[in-house]
């Protein structure tokens, strides 16, 4: 994500601490936003032909429910 942005090719809202080290050195630049309604899409990776477990079944479910 930090590299999509730091080449141009989109922008993102990240934790500060995710990216201090790249503020520091000027190849990103943060904006503070005040005010608004912000979301941030959840994504859940695991590899292809892996057996999950019912634990994280029921962990992707509950992720999956409408607030």
């Amino acid at each position: 994500m930090k590299r999509a942005v730091e080449i141009d090719a989109g922008i993102s809202i990240v934790p500060l601490v995710c990216v201090q080290e790249e503020v520091q050195e000027k190849s990103l630049a943060a904006v503070k936003i005040d005010d608004g309604d912000l979301a941030r899409p959840l994504a859940v990776l695991h590899k292809k032909n892996k057996v999950l477990s019912t634990a994280m079944k029921q962990f992707i479910a509950l992720l999956k429910e409408p607030l």
